[in-house]
């Protein structure tokens, strides 16, 4: 039986009408419940591939999380300033917000 990581991806999806059909306009791993890493971009073209859907070559907006060692919040990284909006503790460099909690 295979088994699959509680979650691979999340995000925003938005779609526009191309040539009489639906096409992904725009698409990010924005998701404050997940935080996925940028790398999850290649199962999220997977999915859409998939599912017959012409996308962009990569994601349109990218949001980089981190969750501070210090007080557990997460964090979203804005102009590569790893350090956390709520205790001003450095944030690592490594994506490390683990999706099930």
């Amino acid at each position: 039986m295979r088994r699959w990581p509680i979650c691979l991806s999340g995000g925003e999806i938005g779609f526009i009408r191309e040539a009489g059909r639906w096409v992904v306009g725009e698409v990010s791993n924005q998701s404050t419940g997940y935080c996925p890493d940028i790398s999850s971009w290649p199962v999220v073209a997977q999915a859409l591939d998939r599912a017959g859907l012409m996308r962009p070559s990569s994601s349109t907006r990218a949001v980089v999380f981190r969750r501070c060692p210090e007080c557990q919040e997460r964090n979203i990284v804005r102009e590569d300033d790893f350090v956390c909006v709520f205790c001003d503790s450095e944030l690592l460099t490594a994506w490390n917000v683990d999706c099930a909690d």
